[in-house]
Protein backbone atom coordinates (compact mmCIF):
# COMPACT_ATOMS: atom_id res chain seq x y z
CA UNK A 1 0.00 0.00 0.00
CA UNK A 2 2.89 2.31 0.69
CA UNK A 3 4.21 1.78 -2.87
CA UNK A 4 0.74 2.34 -4.36
CA UNK A 5 0.30 5.59 -2.43
CA UNK A 6 3.80 6.79 -3.40
CA UNK A 7 3.17 5.82 -7.02
CA UNK A 8 -0.09 7.78 -7.09
CA UNK A 9 1.63 10.82 -5.58
CA UNK A 10 4.39 10.65 -8.25
CA UNK A 11 1.76 10.22 -11.00
CA UNK A 12 -0.10 13.32 -9.78
CA UNK A 13 3.19 15.27 -9.70
CA UNK A 14 3.90 14.23 -13.32
CA UNK A 15 0.34 15.16 -14.34
CA UNK A 16 0.78 18.52 -12.57
CA UNK A 17 4.01 19.25 -14.49
CA UNK A 18 2.38 18.24 -17.77
CA UNK A 19 -0.70 20.40 -17.12
CA UNK A 20 1.50 23.30 -16.00
CA UNK A 21 3.38 23.16 -19.28
CA UNK A 22 0.08 23.29 -21.22
CA UNK A 23 -1.36 26.28 -19.37
CA UNK A 24 -0.22 29.86 -19.82
CA UNK A 25 1.38 31.91 -22.57
CA UNK A 26 4.14 29.35 -23.31
CA UNK A 27 1.57 26.70 -24.39
CA UNK A 28 1.32 26.16 -28.14
CA UNK A 29 -2.03 24.34 -28.17
CA UNK A 30 -4.00 25.65 -25.19
CA UNK A 31 -7.10 23.65 -24.46
CA UNK A 32 -9.83 24.78 -22.02
CA UNK A 33 -9.58 21.47 -20.04
CA UNK A 34 -5.92 21.94 -19.02
CA UNK A 35 -6.66 24.39 -16.17
CA UNK A 36 -9.06 21.82 -14.72
CA UNK A 37 -6.44 19.06 -15.01
CA UNK A 38 -3.91 21.40 -13.38
CA UNK A 39 -6.26 22.12 -10.46
CA UNK A 40 -7.11 18.40 -10.07
CA UNK A 41 -3.46 17.30 -9.99
CA UNK A 42 -2.51 20.11 -7.61
CA UNK A 43 -5.35 19.21 -5.21
CA UNK A 44 -4.42 15.53 -5.42
CA UNK A 45 -0.77 16.29 -4.54
CA UNK A 46 -1.76 18.54 -1.63
CA UNK A 47 -4.22 15.93 -0.32
CA UNK A 48 -1.69 13.11 -0.68
CA UNK A 49 1.02 15.07 1.14
CA UNK A 50 -1.43 16.08 3.88
CA UNK A 51 -2.52 12.46 4.38
CA UNK A 52 1.10 11.27 4.44
CA UNK A 53 2.04 13.90 7.00
CA UNK A 54 -1.04 13.23 9.18
CA UNK A 55 -0.50 9.47 9.30
CA UNK A 56 3.25 9.77 9.73
CA UNK A 57 2.86 12.40 12.45
CA UNK A 58 0.70 10.01 14.49
CA UNK A 59 3.41 7.36 14.78
CA UNK A 60 6.77 9.08 14.31
CA UNK A 61 8.49 12.34 13.45
CA UNK A 62 8.28 13.04 9.68
CA UNK A 63 11.73 13.02 8.11
CA UNK A 64 13.16 12.78 11.65
CA UNK A 65 12.53 16.50 12.26
CA UNK A 66 11.45 17.60 15.77
CA UNK A 67 8.20 19.14 14.54
CA UNK A 68 5.79 19.95 17.40
CA UNK A 69 2.69 17.76 17.71
CA UNK A 70 4.22 14.80 15.91
CA UNK A 71 4.93 11.24 17.16
CA UNK A 72 1.67 11.60 19.07
CA UNK A 73 1.02 7.93 19.82
CA UNK A 74 4.52 6.94 21.05
CA UNK A 75 4.78 9.98 23.31
CA UNK A 76 1.27 9.69 24.75
CA UNK A 77 0.61 5.93 24.69
CA UNK A 78 0.27 5.62 28.48
CA UNK A 79 -2.19 8.52 28.68
CA UNK A 80 -4.15 7.17 25.69
CA UNK A 81 -4.30 3.69 27.24
CA UNK A 82 -5.46 5.08 30.59
CA UNK A 83 -8.14 7.17 28.89
CA UNK A 84 -9.38 4.22 26.82
CA UNK A 85 -9.39 1.95 29.87
CA UNK A 86 -11.41 4.50 31.82
CA UNK A 87 -13.86 4.90 28.95
CA UNK A 88 -14.36 1.14 28.65
CA UNK A 89 -14.70 0.74 32.41
CA UNK A 90 -17.17 3.59 32.79
CA UNK A 91 -19.31 2.85 29.73
CA UNK A 92 -19.11 -0.87 28.96
CA UNK A 93 -18.01 -2.70 32.10
CA UNK A 94 -20.48 -1.31 34.60
CA UNK A 95 -22.30 -3.92 36.69
CA UNK A 96 -25.61 -3.05 35.02
CA UNK A 97 -24.26 -3.51 31.47
CA UNK A 98 -22.42 -6.74 32.30
CA UNK A 99 -25.47 -8.15 34.10
CA UNK A 100 -27.71 -7.28 31.15
CA UNK A 101 -25.31 -9.05 28.75
CA UNK A 102 -24.93 -12.13 30.94
CA UNK A 103 -28.62 -12.36 31.82
CA UNK A 104 -29.58 -14.38 28.74
CA UNK A 105 -26.46 -16.54 28.70
CA UNK A 106 -26.27 -20.03 30.16
CA UNK A 107 -22.56 -20.79 30.07
CA UNK A 108 -22.89 -24.17 31.80
CA UNK A 109 -25.50 -25.34 29.29
CA UNK A 110 -23.43 -24.12 26.33
CA UNK A 111 -20.30 -25.87 27.65
CA UNK A 112 -22.23 -29.07 28.35
CA UNK A 113 -23.80 -29.06 24.89
CA UNK A 114 -20.42 -28.48 23.28
CA UNK A 115 -18.75 -31.25 25.26
CA UNK A 116 -21.61 -33.68 24.62
CA UNK A 117 -21.57 -33.05 20.87
CA UNK A 118 -19.82 -35.66 18.71
CA UNK A 119 -16.22 -34.65 18.39
CA UNK A 120 -16.39 -32.49 21.51
CA UNK A 121 -13.93 -29.63 21.37
CA UNK A 122 -11.28 -31.39 19.32
CA UNK A 123 -11.67 -29.02 16.40
CA UNK A 124 -11.93 -25.90 18.50
CA UNK A 125 -9.94 -22.91 17.32
CA UNK A 126 -9.59 -21.80 20.93
CA UNK A 127 -8.03 -25.10 21.87
CA UNK A 128 -5.68 -24.98 18.87
CA UNK A 129 -4.69 -21.42 19.70
CA UNK A 130 -4.10 -22.25 23.35
CA UNK A 131 -1.97 -25.24 22.37
CA UNK A 132 0.09 -23.10 20.01
CA UNK A 133 0.54 -20.41 22.66
CA UNK A 134 1.63 -23.00 25.23
CA UNK A 135 4.09 -24.50 22.75
CA UNK A 136 5.60 -21.08 22.03
CA UNK A 137 5.88 -20.27 25.73
CA UNK A 138 7.58 -23.60 26.44
CA UNK A 139 9.97 -23.13 23.51
CA UNK A 140 10.96 -19.71 24.80
CA UNK A 141 11.97 -21.05 28.21
CA UNK A 142 15.43 -22.34 29.09
CA UNK A 143 15.15 -26.16 29.01
CA UNK A 144 17.67 -26.81 31.82
CA UNK A 145 16.13 -24.27 34.15
CA UNK A 146 12.60 -25.39 33.26
CA UNK A 147 13.51 -29.05 33.80
CA UNK A 148 14.96 -28.31 37.24
CA UNK A 149 11.92 -26.26 38.22
CA UNK A 150 9.48 -28.92 37.02
CA UNK A 151 11.42 -31.70 38.76
CA UNK A 152 11.57 -29.70 41.98
CA UNK A 153 7.86 -28.89 41.79
CA UNK A 154 6.95 -32.53 41.11
CA UNK A 155 9.06 -33.76 44.01
CA UNK A 156 7.43 -31.22 46.37
CA UNK A 157 3.91 -32.13 45.19
CA UNK A 158 4.58 -35.87 45.41
CA UNK A 159 5.89 -35.36 48.94
CA UNK A 160 2.59 -33.71 49.90
CA UNK A 161 0.47 -36.38 48.22
CA UNK A 162 -1.19 -38.91 50.51
CA UNK A 163 -1.60 -42.02 48.39
CA UNK A 164 -3.41 -44.27 50.90
CA UNK A 165 -6.61 -42.17 51.19
CA UNK A 166 -6.64 -41.73 47.43
CA UNK A 167 -6.35 -45.48 46.77
CA UNK A 168 -8.88 -46.23 49.53
CA UNK A 169 -11.42 -43.88 47.98
CA UNK A 170 -10.78 -45.37 44.55
CA UNK A 171 -11.27 -48.93 45.85
CA UNK A 172 -14.41 -47.91 47.78
CA UNK A 173 -15.96 -46.35 44.68
CA UNK A 174 -15.02 -49.37 42.51
CA UNK A 175 -16.58 -51.81 45.00
CA UNK A 176 -19.74 -49.68 45.37
CA UNK A 177 -20.17 -49.67 41.57
CA UNK A 178 -19.27 -53.40 41.40
CA UNK A 179 -16.36 -52.65 39.10
CA UNK A 180 -14.06 -54.95 41.01
CA UNK A 181 -15.83 -58.11 39.81
CA UNK A 182 -14.12 -58.30 36.37
CA UNK A 183 -10.73 -58.13 38.11
CA UNK A 184 -11.67 -60.98 40.42
CA UNK A 185 -13.00 -63.00 37.45
CA UNK A 186 -9.78 -62.38 35.54
CA UNK A 187 -7.65 -63.46 38.49
CA UNK A 188 -9.71 -66.68 38.77
CA UNK A 189 -9.41 -67.36 35.04
CA UNK A 190 -5.65 -66.96 35.13
CA UNK A 191 -5.46 -69.66 37.82
CA UNK A 192 -3.56 -67.73 40.40
CA UNK A 193 -2.41 -69.39 43.64
CA UNK A 194 -5.75 -68.76 45.31
CA UNK A 195 -7.95 -70.07 42.45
Amino acid sequence: MRLVATGLLVAMAALFLLARSQVGPQATWPHPAWPWVLAFSEAAMVGGLADWFAVTALFRRPLGLPIPHTAIIPENKDRIADTMAGFLRDNFLTPQVVARRLKGMNIAEAAGTRLAAPGGITGSRVRAGAAELLAQVLESLDPDRLGNQVRGGLVRQLGKLEVAPLLGGLAETAIADRRHLPIIDLAGALGGPYA
